[in-house]
């Protein structure tokens, strides 16, 4: 009965969404708002009920915004649910979207698995689906749209094409980081006649550039600048909505966070996959204290850099179109935030993580395969993985301050230390 329920790959990731859904709504009512998901509601407000752009950051484009409007209209205002409702579910959907493409990329139902599980359990992506922010909204559509992308290459359907480009236009709506995997994303549906041998008959590249165009270009552009409208409403025109874009880009550039972030904080995106690395929310709410400490599991996080050496070797050996894939849009994703010179804090890890567990997920899968490591080892350390997930989880989840042992480990974040 096991293994007829293992080799349904929709049941077991049916599964691993609602153990990951348990895990990122658990006690969301006790959890308190922080100061900037009390912004974030009054934000959301005053953007869609006047053009305003809110009280926090209302330097990132406006997704956000509309994302926790329409959850406090259908939770019945801004309680947990109503604040976080959006974070919430499309946190929760992001992990078996990760197993279908993980499979579709692959056809291996371990690699599936591996992945979706992975992310479902990693504390940080747990903390911050609890949490009234774009982070998980931009994963959700990040890989809906390269799911949706892969599907519609595949298929050569021009509608999947579009579908992904107006995922794509969301993503980057909801924060720049779904920029990289759309443009990959896009050379890749042009490129791929000229690289796969069984698609040689669609090397048209003028109806290819039409279609990238049309489905990558304008479906996106038009999604982007929607989500605008209740800013331009007040009166601004097309150019002054062109004009805020390149002013964000140098608030971008030049932003800095606050002396404790920047002083006390790990911010550096080459830390990531080396060692723990972490985020802090602080919270004095009706005379208690709340100290959440959101660090990614290590035992699969350090995974990432081995394995993106094992994949490399892999496409020089066998040149995969697919496994060249993910090496370029994990890359493409990840690259960019090491090399740049302003700070960058763990939590933007998220739409990164979606790509290096598939990169970890396809090397276990495939070193299982080859029986170079057995399924005992690899159970042994998904036990690990799970245990190590389940310490980090109430400090995920703001309790870090609740239990004895814990302490220690909140006094390495005090500013007073």
């Amino acid at each position: 009965m096991i293994r007829k329920m293992m080799s349904n790959h929709h049941a077991v990731l049916l599964l691993i969404f609602v153990a990951g859904f348990i895990l990122r709504i658990y006690g969301i009512s006790l959890q308190p708002p922080t100061d900037d998901e009390v912004g974030a509601a009054s934000a959301a407000v005053n953007y869609l009920e006047h053009g305003l752009f809110g009280q926090v950051m209302w330097y990132h484009p406006p997704l956000r915004n509309i994302v926790v409007f329409i959850s406090g209209k259908v939770f019945g205002g801004f309680s947990a649910w109503g604040l976080r409702g959006g974070s919430l579910l499309l946190g929760s959907f992001s992990v078996p979207l990760l197993g279908y493409l993980v499979y579709g990329l692959f056809g291996r139902r371990s690699a599936a698995y591996l992945a979706a599980f992975f992310l479902c359990i990693d504390p940080l992506h747990i903390s911050l689906s609890r949490e009234a922010f774009q982070e998980t909204t931009t994963t959700f559509f990040i890989v809906a749209g390269v799911l949706s992308s892969y599907y519609g290459l595949r298929r050569d359907s021009f509608i999947l094409c579009c579908i992904s480009g107006a995922l794509f236009g969301l993503a980057s709506a909801s924060k720049w980081n779904g920029l990289f995997p759309w443009a990959v994303s896009a050379a890749a549906y042009y490129l791929a006649p000229w690289m796969l041998e069984e698609m040689k008959e669609r090397r048209r590249p003028f109806s290819r550039l039409l279609t990238v165009l049309s489905a990558y270009v304008a479906v996106p552009f038009v999604l982007y600048t929607a989500v605008y409208i209740p800013w331009m409403m007040r009166g601004y025109s097309f150019p002054e909505l062109l004009s805020l874009q390149m002013w964000l880009v140098k608030h971008q550039y030049y932003w800095k966070g606050t002396p404790y972030t920047e002083d006390i904080l790990s911010h550096r995106a080459y830390q990531w996959f080396l060692w723990p690395v972490a985020w802090v929310d602080f919270v004095f709410h009706q005379g208690r204290s709340y100290l959440n400490i959101a660090v990614g599991n290590y035992l699969v996080w350090v995974l990432t850099l081995p394995s993106l050496y094992y994949a490399v070797r892999e496409w020089l050996r066998n040149k995969s179109y697919e496994l060249g894939y993910v090496i370029i849009v994990f890359t493409a994703s990840y690259l960019p935030l090491i090399l740049t010179t302003r700070s960058i804090w763990v939590f933007i890890a998220t739409p990164v993580l979606l790509f290096a567990f598939t990169l970890s997920s396809y090397a276990v899968s495939s070193l299982m395969e080859r029986k170079v490591i057995g399924y005992r080892t690899v159970a042994a350390y998904l036990f690990a993985a799970v245990i190590l997930s389940s310490l980090l989880y109430p400090m995920a989840t703001f309790r870090a301050l609740e239990y004895e042992w814990m302490k220690p480990v909140a006094e390495l974040y005090s500013p007073h230390r």
